[in-house]
């Protein structure tokens, strides 16, 4: 069998191939990527991109019931069946434009399933590939609970491309994605409750500002059960029931099972090569290289400390970026993460930067401030009545870490990220510019 020889072989085609994509353009070096699934990965097709694109009907929408008998006569209301036709029509292209983007960039591409022979050899529709440098960034897959009915749940995936609105819907599970789509569907108009296995959603965000958001999402008409382990989905005549082990039952029409997701490695063999994992995912050292020399891993594969490298499409695209840059280096050095934004984007939004405010409470070499911002016009505009932000500082007084509560929450974090990341002290900030007033850019100068 004749065997396709490359010098870089990237296993999936997200965020991870599109920056090395792009880095390696003028390498002259001959580069394959493979996808068994829409090319551009889960972010564009099945997460992030078009969770972002309904949240603008879905922010709309609960902006003015914020507003209602306060600037707003009538509250504005979604209609599902066209939001997502609109949905479907606005993303159709974008896997075939992502493989073309990568062509572009002098890559070649193939759809298939890419399987571990050897440590350097690939089967890809029963065609053998040789690659001097394997990249895996094949992501994660959702997860499914090893539970009695779990082929009766659905995923995120699906969620985002359902036709018509269930009128109930329920949600195993209470992290990033559970509580988005949730806001997304109670918006448009499902009954909505989410089980959590936890005291509480939302684990890595500040408590307090969890806290918040809880509030207003039950304000919203959201039912939450924490400290439930869900043990069973029965079927029962046109709709579902949900049990627990603690004794909840919730009748409900669809379960979405949005339990965390997983390494998505089952399909690459890759005992085959000796390649090492564990259940985060694959393991890599500090060069992002695998236990086998020339193989590496990058993205939501790889098994790495949330608090340094959340799995995140923003880390996904650095680590591709390093690799790209580092692998035709020759001086390679040691990756090495900068200050990391995260969000969820619900209604309200919750984000946070640098140290986590929980951690800093428990520190006294820390000191940690907290500004109520509703008096602020910015936010008393949109009757965003819990919009707080809490501010870390270390000893030499500079900035360490950010989170915050608010309907712009995601916008206002980034504007401390920077800070953070550059090690700004105050003054050589203030003197170097000004951001637009009366936004909070502006009023960082003063809360910093």
């Amino acid at each position: 069998m004749d065997i396709k020889k490359y010098d870089y072989i990237i296993i999936g085609s997200g965020p991870v191939a599109y920056k090395m994509a792009i880095g390696l353009k003028n390498s002259n070096k001959k580069i394959l990527v493979v996808e068994n699934d829409r090319f551009g990965g889960i972010c564009p097709n099945y997460g992030c991109e078009p969770k972002i694109f309904l949240e603008g009907a879905v922010k709309t929408v609960l902006t003015a019931r914020q507003l209602l008998n306060k600037g707003i006569s009538v509250a504005a209301e979604i209609d599902w069946q066209q939001l997502m036709k609109y949905k479907k029509e606005t993303f159709a292209p974008y896997p075939k434009n992502a493989e073309k983007g990568m062509q572009n960039n002098n890559a070649d591409t193939i759809t298939g399933t890419a399987s571990f022979v050897n440590e350097h050899t690939l089967m890809i529709n029963d065609e053998q590939y040789y690659g001097s440098k394997i990249i895996i960034a094949t992501g994660q897959k959702p997860n499914k609970l090893p539970i009695k009915g779990t082929e009766l749940t659905y995923s995120s995936n699906d969620v985002l491309s359902m036709e018509h609105l269930p009128k109930r819907v329920t949600f195993i599970g209470g992290g990033f994605v559970s509580m988005e789509l949730a806001t997304i569907l109670n918006a448009a108009g499902s009954h909505v409750e989410i089980i959590e296995y936890g005291d509480r959603p939302l684990q890595p965000f500040y408590s307090a500002h969890v806290k918040d958001v809880v509030s207003e999402m039950k304000a919203q008409g959201i039912i939450f059960h924490v400290n439930q382990s869900v043990s069973e989905v029965v079927k029962v005549d046109s709709y579902y029931s949900v049990k627990t082990a603690q004794g909840l039952i919730v009748d409900t029409d669809l379960v979405v099972d949005a339990s965390g997701r997983i390494p998505n490695i089952e399909r690459l063999n890759l005992k085959n090569a000796g390649i090492e994992y564990d259940r985060g995912g694959i393991l890599v050292n500090e060069f992002l290289e695998t236990n086998v020399k020339g193989v590496y891993a990058a993205g939501d594969v790889v098994s790495k400390d949330p608090r340094i490298a959340p799995k995140l499409t923003t880390t996904a695209h650095f680590e591709g970026e390093y690799l790209s840059e580092n692998l035709e280096s020759n001086n390679p050095v040691p990756i090495k993460y900068p200050i990391i934004g995260t969000a969820s984007f619900t209604f309200p939004q919750i984000a946070q930067a640098g140290m986590n405010v929980d951690e800093a409470l428990n520190n006294p070499d820390y000191n940690v401030i907290t500004h109520d911002l509703t008096p602020d016009f910015f936010y008393t505009g949109t009757n965003d009545y819990n919009a707080k932000l809490t501010l870390i500082f270390d000893k030499t007084n500079k900035l360490v870490g950010a989170s915050e509560v608010s309907q712009t929450a995601a916008d206002d974090i980034n504007n401390f990220v920077d800070v953070i990341g550059l090690n700004l002290n105050t003054d050589s900030w203030k003197k170097e510019f000004l951001p637009i007033f009366p936004a909070l850019a502006y009023k960082v100068r003063d809360l910093i």
